[in-house]
């Protein structure tokens, strides 16, 4: 955790992983985290932990000090959604890295799933790496679209008849979620871990949250082509939350109405449930 970053490549920036098997029993184990009925189609990001295995180890080509990386940002293309009983090609890269502050830089991911040729969802992640020596800073490009500036105090516009819901992140999501995909950074299940990382009290994994939307999207009668989220703030376990939306985008919010993460969307296979009337549950 000490060790100083480096921040350039030494070996390839890319590689793939040919033998994801998607067994029947993960995608029951992921509905049932979520509480989602098996008859409900959610385009899980199973895929997470065989990506970032291949990710956390050009991470750690680039001396990148762990201490000091967060999930920012995720964008996920749908194009199908998996299906279980099949094996996966998951190939992943990184695209570059960027200054985004005097002391801070933001590493460019993507990931493509792929099965006979057929692309079934491609993400693209950015991480921002805290407390970079300027020296390595001073080679890289600048991030010059800013849209990362100010996102812990995102203030979002209103949304015109949203889709509104109380959610309650329960105290087993970041243990369970850590099991069923493998991230179990013990920075989300334990206090005196958080804590020692700069955090109040234990938090869910950022892909847990988008998880979490994405299944109430699709349990509303909603599934999603495109998702992004951008995190801003800790998701707390054992605390209630809003997530209102939209067929264009939406927030989460903690109950004081500080915005924890929003994003956009591209929703299709529309229902009964009219998102232009907007409900509550």
């Amino acid at each position: 955790m000490l060790r100083p970053h480096r921040l350039h490549f030494k070996h390839p920036r890319y590689g793939r992983d040919d033998n994801f098997y998607y067994l029947e029993s993960t995608w029951k184990r992921w509905h049932r985290l979520y509480n989602v009925p098996l008859t409900v189609n959610v385009p899980f990001t199973v895929y997470s932990y065989s990506a970032s295995v291949g990710m956390m180890a050009i991470l750690k080509d680039l001396g990148v000090n762990f201490r000091h990386l967060l999930h920012l940002k995720s964008e996920i293309k749908i194009n199908q959604i998996m299906e279980p009983n099949f094996k996966y090609s998951i190939h992943y890269s990184f695209e570059e890295a960027l200054r985004i502050k005097k002391d801070k830089a933001a590493i460019v991911g993507t990931t493509k799933v792929i099965r006979n040729g057929v692309t079934y969802m491609e993400v693209k992640d950015h991480f921002v790496i805290k407390n970079v020596p300027e020296k390595y800073l001073a080679i890289l490009k600048n991030d010059t679209s800013n849209q990362f500036k100010g996102i812990t105090r995102f203030i979002p516009e209103e949304l015109e008849n949203p889709v509104i819901h109380e959610l309650f992140i329960k105290e087993n999501y970041a243990r369970d979620y850590g099991r069923a995909s493998g991230d179990k950074n013990i920075v989300h299940t334990t206090k005196f871990t958080s804590t020692i990382f700069g955090f109040g009290r234990p938090f869910i994994q950022g892909l847990c949250t988008a998880n979490l939307i994405m299944s109430r999207l699709c349990m509303d009668g909603f599934t999603p082509e495109f998702f992004s989220i951008v995190f801003c703030k800790p998701v707390y376990l054992e605390s209630k939350v809003i997530l209102k939306y939209t067929d264009k985008e939406y927030y989460l919010t903690d109950k004081k109405g500080h915005v924890l993460c929003f994003g956009k969307l591209m929703l299709k296979n529309i229902t009964s449930r009219s998102i232009e009337e907007g409900e509550s549950a």
